[in-house]
């Protein structure tokens, strides 16, 4: 009987254990606030939305024809299009980028990040910016969701949609586990947060490139609640099939480029989407990623500005 209390002493003590350096190793992650003085920094401008404060950048003639960017569940937000938004505006566009809920300098709310949510926020964004016109939307990753969603919602508004690698077959199913309070703090911070920059290196053909694009990575996942969202992303967003929005899309209206080394989007994946929209234009991008617009800019911006110029209505 003391030999059975002895090991109970000893499993509690440990379990105690455990939960302190569990919870001192979690406090060094997620320790900055996302406040006036880290938006201070930030290169565009904040609009207030019904679900928080949206971090954004308009740029170009009001007369011109305009392009909206909208990029993927990476934590950096519009600074993905560092190397397309200056040649686009080059060419003459009005360039709208914005940093989704959760992502880049955007708020962080409580919420279900979903695509409901997404598809609020840009509506609400547009319409507070009084933006009437027609216009292109170029989307990116899990970005296109909210790209097709939109248009297909208002095909008189959009009229080109171009999708980059896009992440919208519901691919990420997250671990069973995930959905268990407790376990799921317990393998976020335990094992996702600290190996997430480094798993993210596979999506990259340009390593250095890629170093430096994690920094940006480390500095905006330091923010408070990113594990938080992160996890109502995947449970609620990227493990959604949503191919079904090419339905809601008039015909030769949808251009796909793809990098040929992304380990997300194997060429044979074209196939689930040309069946649901027949008309779809595809390229495949050679050295590149999840991201060929940002490992392979001087090839894919004239693409895309050849199909958008080519198309005009």
């Amino acid at each position: 009987m003391m030999h059975l209390k002895k090991w109970i002493l000893a499993l509690l003590v440990f379990i105690a254990l455990f939960v302190i350096c569990f919870l001192f190793y979690r406090n060094t992650q997620e320790t900055a606030t996302l406040d006036n003085n880290a938006r201070s920094h930030a290169p565009g401008r904040f609009i207030q939305l019904r679900e928080g404060l949206v971090h954004y950048s308009l740029s170009g003639p009001d007369t011109a024809r305009l392009l909206v960017l909208i990029h993927g569940g990476g934590s950096t937000g519009m600074e993905v299009w560092k190397y397309n938004r200056s040649w686009l505006l080059s060419k003459g566009y009005r360039v709208l980028t914005y940093d989704l809920y959760g992502r880049g300098y955007s708020d962080r709310p409580d919420i279900t990040y979903d695509l409901a949510l997404y598809r609020r926020q840009l509506t609400a964004l547009l319409d507070t910016l009084h933006i009437r016109g027609s216009f292109d939307i170029i989307a990116m990753s899990m970005g296109a969701a909210i790209g097709m969603d939109y248009a297909g919602l208002h095909p008189e508004q959009v009229d080109h949609v171009v999708l980059l690698d896009p992440a919208a077959s519901g691919d990420l199913q997250p671990n069973k586990l995930l959905y268990v309070p407790g376990l799921s703090d317990l393998m976020m911070s335990g094992y996702w947060y600290p190996r997430s920059i480094e798993k993210q290196r596979k999506e990259f053909v340009n390593q250095p490139l890629f170093n430096d694009y994690a920094k940006r990575l480390a500095y905006f996942m330091n923010f408070k609640g990113y594990k938080r969202l992160t996890l109502s992303t995947w449970m609620n967003m990227l493990s959604k099939n949503q191919l079904y929005l090419l339905k809601n899309i008039p015909p030769n209206r949808i251009m796909l480029l793809y990098g040929r080394q992304d380990p997300f989007f194997p060429p044979e994946k074209l196939d689930g989407y040309r069946l649901l929209y027949p008309s779809l234009l595809a390229h495949e991008i050679n050295n590149a990623g999840h991201m060929p617009h940002y490992e392979q800019p001087d090839v894919v911006n004239p693409l895309m500005y050849d199909y958008l110029t080519n198309n005009m209505k």
